[in-house]
Parts: structure tokens; sequence; C-alpha cells
């Protein structure tokens, strides 16, 4: 059902008031949001979601805040609006350059192999990530019927502005004027994409949870992808989700295919499954435990407290919690407000690191180890910054602290193995393998 377009009643907060949205209402969207698309509703912010209802509101044609939350049905304009209002969009072309110098790499390796490589961009948001890596190929001399890159992103507004193809200067950040100036059509709305660079790219609105809209990127694409490129997207999505969606990036990769990842994403990726193969870049490991062990491997060798949102062994449900009858206030005097818990600087560095901000995150990550020197999930964190920003020298001795710590750090020794490989030390490189896989045996 679609609304009138009225604005919403008087009873609904402002946006800016949004712990004032009716706790019923909040709970019930954010459940919605949680089963239809992933969304870890306490990463996303409770903040966002009531930004999100207000934004809804009007299209929901609902009297009251109750009535709301049973109008958000997928496919009706009231849940569109959700959607577009809840999924963070904003992104700009060669967003971390040396993501996109590895992504060409891979992809000319894969084409001395066969005469056509396919890449998935997946969320694409408004089309940045998916243009960057065609005009990053079509500079580095691919020839355009060589590659194919399908983009998808769970957004209809999303789509349609990639399909438009049209950018103002803010989306050219990180990135100098001739790059604009050689792939880009000067408009009154702003720049516009060359047709070069559009013709290797396709949209399609699709939800990577739904296995339907994966066989169907797999029918588009004519096969397994040699290069997916899924980045920001774990970190906000609840821990079945999260096992949902690599899962799925199993299956619709190529099995000499890399998966790239954000920035603090390195850390969610079971080591177990999956290696380090370059900046922020990903392959299947040979050996394929069962997901019980696979779970239980990343749990040993991440040799900390499972992070927030940590894929949970298959089959298991993550536990809910339990909410108790308030008791009744005891008479006499109060007790004293509890002192709030200090933020978590490795939860603060994940943020810094999601919105871009790398040197942020590296700051805040020296500034936790200034304090405490020995914390592996600090270092490891620290490390894949650094690697993504092409500083491998730094990020190889973090690994070697991480592996200090925790001997049995599976993650960390493969990171280790992959650097020594490739300043030419195969001894060390096999070295650190052996002990990578003797970290991902099971205990007796």
């Amino acid at each position: 059902m679609t609304g009138s377009g009225k604005p919403p009643p008087d009873d609904l907060p402002a946006a800016a008031d949004w712990a004032a949205v009716p706790a019923p209402l909040l709970t019930a969207v954010g459940e919605q949001l949680q089963a239809t698309i992933g969304l870890d509703i306490e990463r996303v912010g409770k903040e966002a979601v009531a930004r999100a209802i207000r934004a809804a509101w009007p299209a929901a044609a609902a009297s009251d805040p109750s009535g709301v939350a049973s109008r958000l049905t997928t496919g009706t304009e009231a849940w569109q609006r959700l959607i577009e209002a809840v999924v963070v969009s904003e992104s700009w072309f060669l967003r971390e350059p040396r993501i996109f110098s590895h992504a060409t790499a891979v992809v000319e390796r894969i084409l001395r192999q066969q005469p056509r490589a396919t890449i998935l961009s997946a969320p694409c948001a408004a089309g940045e990530e998916a243009y960057s890596l065609s005009l990053a190929l079509l500079q580095a001399g691919v020839a355009a019927d060589r590659f194919r890159i399908v983009a998808t992103d769970i957004s209809a507004r999303a789509i349609a502005a990639a399909r438009r193809g049209c950018y103002t200067d803010n989306a050219f950040r990180a990135s100098d004027t001739s790059l604009r100036s050689r792939w880009f059509t000067p408009t009154p709305t702003g720049w516009e994409v060359t047709a070069a660079v559009r013709q290797p790219v396709v949209f399609i609105e699709a939800n990577l949870l739904d296995p339907r809209d994966r066989l169907r990127l797999l029918d588009t694409a004519g096969g397994p992808f040699d290069l997916i490129c899924c980045r920001n997207l774990l970190i906000y999505l609840t821990p079945m989700a999260r096992q949902t969606v690599e899962a799925g990036l199993q299956q619709l990769l190529a099995a000499e295919g890399e998966v790239i990842v954000g920035a603090a994403e390195a850390t969610i990726l079971p080591v177990a499954c999956w290696q380090p193969t370059g900046p922020l870049a990903f392959g299947r490991r040979p050996r394929q435990p069962s997901a019980t062990t696979a779970a239980a491997s990343a749990s040993r060798a991440s040799g900390r407290r499972r992070p927030p949102g940590q894929l949970q062994p298959t089959g298991s449900k993550p536990k809910q919690p339990t909410v108790s009858p308030r008791p009744a206030p005891a008479a006499g005097p109060r007790s004293p407000t509890p002192t709030p818990a200090p933020p978590d600087p490795l939860l603060e560095a994940e943020a810094l690191a999601n919105s871009g901000d790398i040197t942020a995150a590296i700051s805040r990550c020296q500034q936790a180890l200034k304090a405490d020197a020995a914390q592996p999930a600090v270092l490891f964190l620290a490390a894949m910054l650094q690697q993504s920003q092409g500083a491998a020298l730094a990020a190889e001795r973090l690994l070697e602290k991480v592996v200090y710590l925790e001997p049995n750090h599976e993650g960390a020794l493969l990171a280790l193995a992959l650097a020594a490989g490739r300043r030419g030390d195969t001894a060390a490189e096999r070295r650190y393998r052996r002990r990578a896989a003797a970290a991902a045996e099971p205990a007796p």
C-alpha cells in the first residue's frame, strides 16, 4: 500500500529526537530489518533506525505509530523508503587506491588463464566502486570485452543513481583531476561516466541474503565470479546474516578467485575457510574442515573474546537477550548511578575504518596499544589497516607481535606466510603455513 505523502502526525518525534520514538515501534521495525536484510541494529544504531521510520512514515499511511510496522512489508513503497533511509549509499571513486591496484593484478592474472574475467561489486552503493573497477582496468590496458562487472545493491534508489552515472565533485575526493577529465563528461548536474566505462558494467537490485538473488547474479555473470568486492557489508550484519553471506560468497566465487573486504572486516572472515592473498583480499583455503570445526578454529585462532557479530557454528542460534521484570524500587536512599563502561577501542577503530578514515583508525589502535600493548585483537586489526595502506613492513612487525602473544593466531600466521612469500623467503613462508595448518587442527 502506498501513502498519501502527507507529513507524519505530531506524535512521531522529530528526526533529531530519536530516543523518543516509541520503543515497541523501534523494536518491531528493527526485528523486520534484521529478519529481511540481516542488519545488526546495535551496529547500525537506533538513531539510524528511528530516522528511517520517519522517512517511511508518509508512505505507510498509518494514523498512529502502532500501525507503521504492519505496513512495512517487502515490496511496498513504505518498505523501500525505510531501506533507502537506513542503508548508507555514499562512496567515492578509487576509495583506498591500493585495493584497485590489487584488483587489477588479480584480473590480469585471471586473464592469463582464460579469455574473460567476471567481477562482482556488492554492495555497489551509487556505482562508484563498480565504475572505479572498470576505469582502473581500462587504464591498465585491459580491453573492455575481456571483463564484465556485475554490480548489485539492495537499494533501488542506489541502483537507479548508479545507472544514471552522474556524480558531484565530492565523489572525486580520492582521485586527481586527470582521471575525471579522461573518464567523465561535464554536464549541468555533475560529471557523467563515459560510455567506455559504462559498457562492461551491469547493475542489478539484489539481496545477498536471498538464495534466488544469488542464482540471478550467477546467471548474469555466466558462472562464478573471479573477483568479488564486498566491502563494508559484513560489519553491519547480525551473526547469522554474516554466516549466510559468507556461505554465499563461497557459492559465488570461482575456485581460484578472490574476495576483497573492508578495512575492518579482515578480522571477520573465518580463517579456517579463507586465507589472505593481498591487501584486504582473501581466497579459499585449500582444505575445508567442517563448519563446526571451522568456527572452533577461528575462535581459537583469534585468541580473544569473540568480536561483536562473530560467526557462530552452523546450527547454533545467537543468544537472545532476556528481559526480566523490573523490580519495584526499594525504600531508602538510592544507589549511586553506575559508571558507564569505557568505549571499546576495537569497535571505535572499526567504525573509523568503515567510514573510510583509515589514518584515524590506525591512530586509535596506536592509542589503545600505548595504554596496553598486549592486545592481539587490536594488533591484528592495526596490521590489516597498515597492510591496506601499503605499509607492508609495519604490518609485518605488528603481525609478529600478535604471534608472540598468541602463537596459534591462525590469521596472523597466514598473513605472515603471505608476506614472506612476497619477499621471496620461501622457507619462512612454509614455516608459517605449517604453523597455521597446525593451529587449524581441532583440539583433541
